[in-house]
Order: C-alpha cells, then sequence, then structure tokens
C-alpha cells in the first residue's frame, strides 16, 4: 500500500508500518472495538415482533438498557433465570440454539405461555426494551417491560375499554309550566 493507494484488499505487517500514524491509530481502534464488543445486538426485529403480536409500547432506553445487561447476565450464566430482574418490571426470556427464526420462535413461546402471554398483552406495561445475545449457537431474548402510558394511536390504555366521544346535540328547553303539566293530563 503506497501513499494514498487503499484498493489493496489487506494489510501486511510490512505494509502496516508504511501507514501513516493517524490511520494506523484508526485501524487499530476498530480492530480494538470490534474485537471486545459483547455479542449483544440490535432489538428493533424483537420489538417490532412483540408489537405486531400484541400492540406498540413506548420503547424505553433505561428498559433497553437493562434487556441489554439481562441477555448478557443470561450468557454468563447459560440459563434462564429471572432472579436478576429488576424491580418494577416484568420481563420475558427465551433462549434457542439458533433456528431460522428465532425471534419467531420466541413469539410463539411466549404467545403459549399462561403467564408469558399475560404479561405481553397487560395495557398497563407500556414501555419496553429488548435485546438479543448470541454466542455460538445458541441465542438468548429478552424483553423488559414496566408501567407507563401506551403511545398514541396504539388503541387502548391501561386495559380500559374504548370511549366514543359524541357531540352534545340535546336542545335546553325551558322547564314545563303548571299549566303544561295539566293540559297534559285532560282526557282527550
Amino acid at each position: 500500500m503506497r501513499g494514498g493507494d487503499c484498493t489493496s484488499s489487506g494489510l501486511a505487517g510490512s505494509e502496516l508500518a508504511t501507514v501513516p500514524g493517524s490511520v494506523r491509530s484508526l485501524l487499530l481502534g476498530v480492530v480494538l472495538i470490534l474485537s471486545i464488543a459483547g455479542p449483544v445486538r440490535a432489538d428493533a426485529g424483537l420489538t417490532g415482533a412483540v408489537a405486531a403480536a400484541y400492540f406498540p409500547r413506548t420503547v424505553d432506553d433505561g428498559l433497553h438498557e437493562i434487556a441489554h445487561q439481562r441477555v448478557a447476565e443470561l450468557l454468563a450464566c447459560r440459563c434462564l433465570e429471572h432472579d436478576r430482574m429488576r424491580p418494577r418490571t416484568a420481563e420475558v426470556l427465551y433462549t434457542v440454539t439458533r433456528g431460522s427464526n428465532p425471534v419467531q420462535s420466541a413469539i410463539a413461546a411466549w404467545s403459549r405461555s399462561p403467564i408469558h402471554h399475560d404479561i405481553l398483552s397487560n395495557r398497563s406495561y407500556g414501555r419496553i426494551g429488548c435485546a438479543e445475545a448470541v454466542n455460538g449457537d445458541a441465542q438468548w431474548l429478552a424483553c423488559v417491560l414496566a408501567s407507563g402510558p401506551l403511545p398514541i394511536g396504539s388503541g387502548t390504555t391501561s386495559g380500559s375499554a374504548p370511549t366514543f366521544a359524541l357531540p352534545d346535540t340535546a336542545i335546553a328547553l325551558p322547564p314545563p309550566t303548571v299549566m303544561f303539566r295539566h293540559e297534559l293530563l285532560r282526557p282527550i
């Protein structure tokens, strides 16, 4: 690699020495970040699948962070335990040996489990954060939920029935007079 020519597909050890210091630092920084980055993946697919199967919720950054912590904890113990569930939250956990669609497998398993289905269908849990972790062939998924309002347009809130507001079309009438009441009682 010479000068600004970046067409080389790889850098041999002697070629790395000829790379300017700032570029070399950038490359080494990228390699370092990639090598220490955890196996946690983005959760947009899992959050979207939960919303499609149940209803949309507000994605909460704090719950998202907790979900990432939870999948890292599950990965470390290679288990599915709710022992470390955070206060004032609910969670649904799933693990699978990587298959064709782990997210849909998790949604299907949660919908068949009465406890998990009750958590995910509870409209008082209006906030959510999800994460996935992969290690070899195993994949861990977690969604952490907490109380809060549902986003506007996601249907009813807090489990209440929908309400419909109709315009007030009543016409105010003056109170009936005594004579009017008497006339109503007179035979025809």
